[in-house]
């Protein structure tokens, strides 16, 4: 299950950088899952009918509510990889000036393509699914590095208006997709916690760009060349 997730302030202006020379949140949310499949995968594929999961998001789809917040210049899009391309100390995957929302998103949308293209080279030997746990927006939790005011003040809101997810529903669903007998065979998946705030898991389609299988290849062979 590679679950960990990091989401920055919106505010900062300057990035930061993991200890090997990447930015942040991307080096957490993909680079760090990359690698560690990449160490775990040869004793993986030993195993009886063994299963990967990847946490991402909703955002990484800008159709989506939480996608489409903070305008076009902040929707997920990793254009050609420019930045990526560029090897580390890149600051934006597509090689853009450096925003901590849109480096979030970008890097569930890393998590996606992540997940396909994991699926097509696995195929019948580890079955692949990403899932959203919904929007948990808890000051102390996950929405730990935002402006304290903002963070108790949108987590008031969410669960008020119904939109919020619980953490026990998160960990029953990625439980449910990593053991549940019914999800044997089933790969290359994406499941999100729509309607938001119903406790409601099923599959659904992924953006646009998370099923662009060529991107999706690119993807692989840059992460590859970064952490080796």
């Amino acid at each position: 299950m590679l679950n960990a997730g990091l989401s920055l302030n919106v505010g900062d202006k300057e990035e930061q950088f993991t200890a090997d020379g990447f930015e942040v949140t991307v080096g957490t949310n993909h680079l760090g899952h990359f690698a560690l499949a990449q160490q775990l995968l040869p004793t993986l594929c030993k195993g009886a009918k063994p299963r990967m999961l990847v946490t991402a998001s909703g955002v990484h789809d800008p159709t989506s509510g939480g996608g489409k917040q903070g305008g076009p210049d902040r929707w997920a899009s990793l254009g050609e990889l420019t930045g990526l391309a560029g090897g580390k100390r890149f600051t934006m995957v597509d090689g853009g000036a450096y925003d901590p929302d849109k480096a979030y998103k970008d890097s569930k949308l890393c998590n996606m393509l992540f997940m396909a293209e994991a699926a097509r080279r696995l195929q019948s030997q580890v079955s692949v699914n990403a899932f959203s746990p919904g929007l948990i927006a808890d000051p102390k939790g996950f929405f730990r590095n935002q402006n304290p005011t903002f963070a108790a003040i949108f987590n008031g809101i969410s669960q008020k208006v119904g939109v919020a997810e619980t953490n026990d529903f998160a960990g029953s669903a990625l439980a449910f997709l990593a053991v549940d007998p019914s999800m044997e065979g089933k790969t290359g998946g994406w499941y999100d916690a729509l309607p938001l705030g119903k406790h409601s898991l099923g599959k659904h389609a992924p953006s646009a760009e998370a099923q662009d299988v060529g991107k999706a290849a690119r993807l692989w062979e840059l992460s590859e060349g970064l952490v080796a």
